[in-house]
């Protein structure tokens, strides 16, 4: 993958300004949940026009309702994969409970705990390295059934694991860095500076981290190590 081109082939399009300040005014107000819905909407397009090969990924601000459906969608998936951790709440908070008592039963309370915390802790882990892959079998197609390919998306996870595995650090790093950034030069400039430096970190990191699918979906798609759009045509 190539990490550093995730993050400078925003300015390739010529009206990457545009582009950039409608995504990071929705992260402004991604807080009223639709804004979040379409800028989920939007990045699935990245991932869809990068396996697709275009010259310029980043997509025009031109699909409202589609995006805003296909976020809408994506999130369901993402709360279907999350749903067995909400699950697993009731036995945690039920040994809580006995934990703090006096009676033999405390020892119950701990079992519970002590387990429910190491089978939350081991299915957070299974989710994030699953993530990359059902996101990319839902923008295959937009369909939520898609991202759910249980068995197909765990097989694709164990023969990418090294890729999931780069994918994550790389966004850690990434957000880290954009993150301090941000913060730092919001801070310089009185601190108001936040209130637009924040939401255009936030949209960036969408970006960054779409990108990266995408590289994996062109990959996949096309059979070569790296995302090469085709070269625009001679003058």
């Amino acid at each position: 993958m190539e990490f550093i081109k995730a993050l400078t082939f925003v300015t390739d399009d010529p009206r990457w300004k545009e582009k950039v300040a409608i995504g990071s005014v929705l992260a402004l107000l991604s807080f009223l949940i639709v804004p979040l819905f379409i800028l989920l909407g939007y990045s699935v397009r990245l991932i869809q026009n990068m396996r697709a090969g275009s010259l310029l990924p980043l997509p025009d601000w031109e699909d409202w309702s589609g995006d805003l459906v296909r976020g809408f969608k994506l999130t369901v998936v993402y709360l279907v994969w999350n749903l067995p951790l909400l699950l697993v709440t009731l036995p945690l908070a039920v040994g809580g409970v006995l934990a703090d008592s006096d009676s033999a039963i405390q020892v119950v309370g701990i079992t519970l705990v002590v387990a429910s915390s190491c089978l939350t802790l081991f299915y957070a882990i299974l989710v994030t390295l699953a993530t990359p892959g059902f996101v990319l079998w839902f923008a295959r197609d937009e369909r939520i059934q898609s991202g759910l390919q249980l068995s197909q998306i765990f097989a694709w996870t164990r023969g990418h694991l090294g890729d999931v595995l780069l994918f994550m650090l790389a966004y850690v790093v990434a957000s880290f860095v954009i993150s301090a950034v941000a913060g730092i030069v919001g801070t310089l400039l009185c601190l108001v500076g936040l209130v637009v430096t924040v939401p255009l970190a936030v949209f960036l990191l969408y970006l960054y981290q779409f990108n990266l699918l995408g590289q994996l979906a062109y990959r996949e798609e096309k059979g070569q190590a790296y995302y090469q759009p085709p070269l625009p045509p001679a003058q």
